[in-house]
Order: structure tokens, then C-alpha cells, then sequence
């Protein structure tokens, strides 16, 4: 007791004591009292810490997609304080995120004209480093959204409390925000990109809706015997493992250009639930070690898509058959000409668009370090200038030839563009519950005022027949199925007409081909001289 009044004898200035000593005593003082308050605050926050359960997920996973998707649908989401208010309606992962508090104009007006012009929707979206409590299965959530930043950039942060036992409940509510992320998402291709940047990572691109293999027209059995050897591919993991085979496949799809390979790789990833992982080979600052990285950081289950594989260690723009993507006389005697100036070897290095080389192309195929469970396709114009040992089985066990369109196809495609028996109105839909994730209202599809009305009404035997006068009109081999799309989109409501002016359309068609070859064919001659 009489320590303690010593204490505090400097507060309450009962004593004559020097100076020094009471200055010492009211810092002892201090710090005791500060010590105390941080022990009792920390061990009050450990004691309510271990009630509480707290998972934490990151914009670049999966999971933080299925959540946020989730929480656009919950009414207290919607219902926030604070928010930020944005036209931009899809969100990461290519859902539209819309909740309760979004800002739409219900204003009717002229159908077409509502069509013509893009409608832009107002969408709330909740701010960052914000806290919200939801109630979910018995137990209040308590949700913080925050943002971190790093070289690359800011990325999202998602932290979920609970407090329970323990985390059944939030395994329960990740499982359930996954199932109708999927259901929602189950129309949709995602797409992710290469971006060489940071020793190479991969950026989410966008998502575009699935496209059936219905509206692929290609020779009769090449679809589908892609399509089985995709789906016995992701179904025999067991199979490679117990033989030793590493479990990777690649697909080799060749011809002229516009004759629908992109396509077909864009419909079996909707049929087969799968994303594409495109990656551009010519593309500035890929290296060996970036295409290492990317191709050791795809998923077990997806699609890589290497474009125009015969142009990947080339900077030329010409894709014609006489192209061999070797530099020019021209161009070499400017580049002769450029040496000549004071250059760093740093700007001749920022220059190049890739110093990608074939070994470290090949190793990122098939090496040690390379993914398996993924699917690989590459596209070219002309297998002629791939390498042997690119080519070969094991790195591209199945070759697809694509050609010109022929007299068969021509028949289906103009089929595609014209179905039989077309409705001038929706039926009517059977009502469904709001709440359920497959309801229209919770699906990813633009909602519109009204349809634009089919102005042909053909029966199955006139569709037939038109479609076997517009293949007849269609030399073989000649015209891409890409030239054939374009005459149709032109001619969408008009399929008799369509038909009709065909002829007319080859003939305009080979004498712009005929003039451009012509041009062509000039500007080598000057080049010469």
C-alpha cells in the first residue's frame, strides 16, 4: 500500500519529492496502465476470436467467384449502406451480378428503337473494406470485402465469420454458392489469356456463350469422332497412370484459314464443361521460361488453345502459300541500314515480339514440368512449316484436316441459318419459383423488351429443297465456310432471295479474288525492282 501511494504521490501532490522521481514514477505508471489495457484487449479479442470461424478467399481462386455470385442474390447483400454504383454489369467471371438495389429503367417505348440502342443498366455493387452481416442456416455471417495491391495490381480479398463449432457450416454454404455458380455458369465458356508479364501468368478474358455442335458443319464423322476421343481422353486417368503414360493429349487441326477450327474448339469446350486457356506464341515477351510458367500453372481439366502455331517464331504478316515468314530483301537491308545507328542491345531486345525457340516450346509441351489432364489444340494454316518434332504423335496424337466448304456442308450450314417451322412468339413458359437458381431471372441471359420478329415461315420440305439449290450453287472446295457464313448473315431474313442470288455472289466473289491477286501480285513486282 504505501508503494502504491508512493505511485501516485505525483498526482496527487501529497508529498514533497523531487522532481526526477516523480517524472520516473509517472512513467512506471504509464506503461503499467498501457501494458495492462493491451494484455486485457488482446486477451478479450483471443477470447472472442475463439468463438468465431474465419475463411478467407482471394479474387484469384475459384471460390471467391462462387461467393460473390452468391451473395448478388442474398437481399441483405443488396440492401447495403455504403456501395459504388457502376454501368459495367458482368462481372470477373462473366455472370451478371444483379441484386436487389440495381437502378433499371422499367420505361416502355418503341420496341425496335429499344433495340437498336444499348440499354445500360445501373449496378451496385457493396465497397470495399466494408462489413456486412447476413443470416444464413441459424447463424449470422459477418462479410468483409477488402483490396490488396501488389506489383500486379490489386486483387479482392472475401473474409467470412461465423461463429459455431465447427466449419460444417461454412463448408455447407461454399458447397452451395459453387452449385449455383455452376448452374448459373452452366451456359458459358470462360476464357483466360496469356499474359506475359510477371514471368507469365494467366488473365481471365471473358465469358461467351456455349455454342452447340449442332451449328458445326463439317465432313460426316470428323465431329464426332473428335468429340468421343476428347471425352474417353478425360475418362481414362487410371488408364495412363497404371501404364505410365503421362496423361496429356494434343489435337493438330490444319487447312485454310476461315474453315471453322476456332469454332469447333469453342463448341467442345461447351460440350465438354471445359475453359480455354489461349496462348499466343508470337506475342511480345514470351520466352521459354514464361511459356514454362504458363503452361505449368493451367488447370488438370481444360482446353489449351495454341493459335496459328506455324507463325510462332515469326514477326511477318503475310499468311499466304508462298510465305515462308523468312524476312524479306527488303526488310533485311533496313535492318542492315538500322544497325548502323546508335542502338542498345536493351532496345534491340524491346523490339522483338518473342524470343521464344522451338526446343523450349518443345519441353513446354511435353517436359517434366508440364501440366497433364489438359487438352491441346493447335491451329495452323500450313502444316508444311511445322517442325517434325512438333508434330510428331505424343506432342499432337490426332491431325484434323479442314478444308474448303463442300456441296454437303454448304447444305447444312444454309439448314443452321434457315430452321424449319419457325415461332413468331415465345411460348408461353411454365411458371417457375424466383428462388431457383435455373429461373430465368437468375440465368446469364441479356433480358430484352421484346423479339425481333422470323420473317420467313418455311415448312421442312422447302427448307430441303432451298438448301439443296444453294449447295448446288456452290462450286466444292472453293469458298470457306467463314465466305459462306458472311453471305448468309447478309441475306438472314431472306433465304429465298438467298438462294436466288448465289450465283451472282460466286461470280462477284472470284473476280474480287482475281483483282486482289492481281494487286498482289504488282506490289511483289515493285518490291523487286
Amino acid at each position: 500500500m504505501d508503494t502504491l501511494k508512493s505511485l501516485l504521490s505525483p498526482l496527487t501532490g501529497s508529498s514533497q519529492t523531487n522532481p526526477i522521481q516523480d517524472t520516473l514514477k509517472l512513467v512506471v505508471l504509464g506503461g503499467t496502465v498501457e501494458t495492462a489495457r493491451r494484455v486485457s484487449v488482446s486477451a478479450w479479442n483471443g477470447f472472442i476470436d475463439s468463438f468465431f470461424l474465419t475463411a478467407h478467399f482471394s479474387q484469384e481462386d475459384y471460390p471467391y467467384d462462387w461467393l460473390m455470385h452468391w451473395l448478388s442474390k442474398q437481399p441483405a447483400w443488396g440492401r447495403s449502406r455504403e456501395f459504388d454504383i457502376t454501368t459495367r454489369s458482368v462481372s470477373r467471371h462473366g455472370l451478371t451480378q444483379s441484386t436487389s438495389g440495381d437502378l433499371e429503367d422499367d420505361e416502355e417505348g418503341d420496341t425496335e428503337d429499344l433495340a437498336s440502342r444499348r440499354r445500360r443498366k445501373g449496378m451496385l455493387y457493396n465497397s470495399s473494406d466494408t462489413t456486412h452481416t447476413i443470416y444464413y442456416r441459424g447463424h449470422w455471417l459477418r462479410i468483409t470485402r477488402t483490396k490488396r495491391f501488389s506489383d500486379y495490381g490489386s486483387c479482392a480479398e472475401l473474409k467470412i465469420s461465423v461463429v459455431a463449432r465447427n466449419n460444417d457450416i461454412l463448408k455447407r454454404l461454399v458447397l452451395e454458392a459453387k452449385r449455383e455458380y455452376e448452374k448459373d455458369a452452366e451456359h458459358r465458356v470462360h476464357i483466360f489469356m496469356a499474359d506475359t508479364s510477371y514471368g507469365g501468368h494467366w488473365r481471365w478474358n471473358g465469358a461467351r456463350q456455349k455454342r452447340p455442335m449442332s451449328s458445326i458443319v463439317l465432313e460426316p464423322g470428323v465431329k464426332d469422332m473428335i468429340l468421343e476421343d476428347c471425352k474417353d481422353f478425360l475418362r481414362s486417368e487410371d488408364w495412363y497412370a497404371e501404364r505410365g503414360i503421362p496423361f496429356r493429349r494434343g489435337y493438330l487441326l490444319h487447312g485454310v484459314p476461315g474453315s471453322g477450327k476456332t469454332s469447333l474448339i469453342h463448341s467442345l469446350a461447351g460440350e465438354l464443361g471445359l475453359d480455354i486457356y489461349v496462348i499466343s506464341l508470337s506475342s511480345k515477351g514470351m520466352s521459354d521460361n514464361t511459356l514454362a510458367n504458363l503452361m505449368g500453372n493451367v488447370p488438370s481439366r481444360c482446353i489449351v488453345l495454341l493459335e496459328d502455331l506455324d507463325a510462332a517464331f515469326t514477326r511477318g504478316v503475310s499468311r499466304d502459300d508462298k510465305s515462308t515468314g523468312a524476312p524479306t530483301s527488303t526488310s533485311s537491308s533496313s535492318s542492315s541500314t538500322s544497325t548502323s545507328t546508335a542502338k542498345t542491345k536493351e532496345e534491340k531486345e524491346s523490339d522483338d515480339g518473342s524470343t521464344l525457340s522451338l526446343s523450349g516450346l518443345l519441353n513446354s509441351l511435353d517436359g517434366v514440368a508440364a501440366a497433364e489432364g489438359r487438352l491441346l489444340f493447335a491451329t495452323t494454316n500450313h502444316i508444311e512449316r511445322l517442325d517434325p518434332a512438333l508434330s510428331r504423335p505424343g506432342r499432337m496424337d490426332v491431325w484434323v484436316n479442314f478444308k474448303n466448304a463442300t456441296k454437303w456442308q454448304a447444305e447444312g450450314i444454309f439448314k443452321c441459318f434457315f430452321p424449319s417451322k419457325p415461332t413468331l412468339s415465345a411460348p408461353p413458359a411454365e411458371p417457375k419459383d424466383p428462388k431457383d437458381p435455373t429461373s430465368g431471372d437468375n440465368l446469364a441471359v441479356p433480358k430484352r423488351q421484346g423479339r425481333t420478329p422470323i420473317t420467313h415461315t418455311l415448312t421442312e420440305e422447302e427448307v430441303s429443297v432451298l438448301a439443296k439449290r444453294f449447295a448446288d450453287g456452290i462450286p466444292d472446295d472453293e469458298f470457306s465456310v467463314a465466305a459462306l457464313q458472311g453471305y448468309l448473315l447478309k441475306n438472314k431474313s431472306r433465304p429465298r432471295e438467298c438462294v436466288e442470288e448465289v450465283g451472282a455472289w460466286v461470280i462477284q466473289e472470284r473476280e474480287t479474288r482475281a483483282k486482289l491477286k492481281k494487286e498482289k501480285e504488282e506490289v511483289r513486282i515493285v518490291h523487286v525492282w
